[in-house]
């Protein structure tokens, strides 16, 4: 290999000062005898001298190393936000399955132990408690409720990140657990108090699929269509929400388990009021011509479980004349559930305001209603009648639908008005 091939090679690191003292005084001699290497040997040094020139000084790696390290603080800090945002937006406009989850504590434990600084993630809360507030379904009183737990939730969450962060910068693994512990029962009682708000995961999880399970093998396809799930702090217990069509208008009604694993059935209580009402009102009607048409209030309620689908109520009974079989079932089965009812008749234009009739007046009205009511056929479990007597007190009679004339004048009551109690 030529000399000057060699010197070539090693003229970068000559310039830089990277050669050997050997090497360094072989490439000084050649350069003395060899004008084209000395060129070449310029060429680099200006170019090295260049570069030099133009790289940083320590002061500009400081400030920039500086303007990194507030770059990365205020990317931390944009997450921090971005998370207290979401978990107050999820617990305060109820996001179903999530909403069961306790962000508002574990989102500032873990924002604490990812973050530094404990006020930013404190001061967050008020104005993004406030977002979730607005965000729910409650009217806005419940703003500065959701306010206040978003600010309590923080702190508890703030307070044990940095006990757990404390915790593990000891060396010893008692003085670790004496920091970690607190921290671990603080963040446990904080996220109990929040299930007992907002439910739990599981009963969710639970209540989901046990109510479309009971939905499913209850009713007919397409009766009821699931809405969610809620929570009911009050009872402490998960709610499917199941919304249904009647008398033309959407409802949901509420179906859940209680703690004996008895369903909670509102859409069959739904169903079971109707059809009281409906009862009520046919009842007003099939008597009013026997007692005068003076005004009276009818009250039923049922003795026993009542079987009974929305072909009974009137809203889909009157439009079954395209199926006649759907609706001499649907008219068996009113007849036959009819009867398990009880009727509270007042005489009065309401429950608790009684028109004054004479003992003989009560009389005559109450056998008028029990043949009215045998010459139609109606059935029922028990009739109640109540009217004040001429002296402000309370006069009464019953019978059961065997009762005869004698019968029901023999059980006629009469009670001071302040002592009867009747339920209804």
């Amino acid at each position: 290999m030529k000399p000057c091939d060699i010197v070539k090679d090693l003229l970068p690191l000559y310039v830089e000062g990277l050669t050997r003292p050997g090497s360094a005084a072989m490439v000084e001699a050649h350069l003395a005898e060899c004008d084209a290497c000395k060129g070449d040997y310029e060429m680099i040094k200006q170019d090295y001298e260049q570069h030099e020139q133009k790289k940083p000084d320590q002061k500009q790696l400081d400030e920039l190393v500086l303007k990194l390290a507030r770059y990365q603080k205020n990317i931390k800090l944009a997450g921090v936000l971005v998370a207290m945002l979401l978990s107050c937006i999820i617990a305060g406009a109820d996001v179903q399955f999530l909403s069961t989850i306790p962000f508002l504590f574990l989102t500032p434990f873990a924002c604490r132990l990812y973050y530094n600084k404990s006020l930013p993630i404190l001061f967050s809360s008020i104005p993004f408690g406030i977002i979730g507030g607005m965000l729910s379904e409650y009217d806005s009183s419940y703003i500065p409720f959701f306010t206040v737990i978003a600010l309590l939730a923080s702190g508890v969450g703030v307070g044990a990140g940095a006990l757990v962060k404390r915790g593990l910068k000891q060396h010893k693994a008692g003085l670790k657990a004496l920091a970690i512990l607190p921290a671990v029962v603080i963040l446990a009682i904080g996220c109990t108090a929040y299930f007992s708000f907002y439910g739990n995961p599981v009963g969710y999880i639970e209540t989901l699929v046990k109510t479309n399970q009971y939905v499913n093998q209850t009713y007919e396809k397409g009766t009821l269509t699931f809405k969610g799930v809620s929570y009911n702090f009050k009872d402490s217990r998960h709610y499917g929400n199941f919304e249904y069509v009647l008398n033309g208008t959407r409802q949901v009604a509420p179906i859940g388990m209680n703690h004996e694993g008895q369903v909670i059935d509102h859409y069959k209580y739904m169903l079971e009021m109707q059809f009281c009402e409906e009862r009520s009102a046919d009842l007003k009607t099939e008597i009013a011509a026997a007692i005068n048409h003076i005004p009276v209030t009818i009250f039923a309620k049922p003795e026993a479980e009542l079987n009974i689908t929305r072909d009974e109520l009137n809203d889909t009974y009157y439009y079954l004349s395209y199926d006649l079989e759907r609706r001499n079932k649907a008219t068996e089965t009113r007849k036959r559930e009819s009867g398990k009812l009880s009727y509270e008749i007042s005489f009065g234009p309401f429950s608790n305001e009684y028109v004054r009739l004479s003992k003989e007046e009560f009389l005559d009205k109450s056998v008028a209603i029990l043949h009215a009511l045998k010459e139609r056929h109606i059935p029922y479990k028990n009739i109640f009648i109540l009217a004040e007597d001429l002296n402000g007190h309370l006069q009464s009679v019953s019978f059961q639908p065997q009762a005869t004339e004698q019968e029901l004048i023999q059980s006629y009551t009469l009670t001071d008005k302040s002592d009867a109690k009747f339920k209804k």
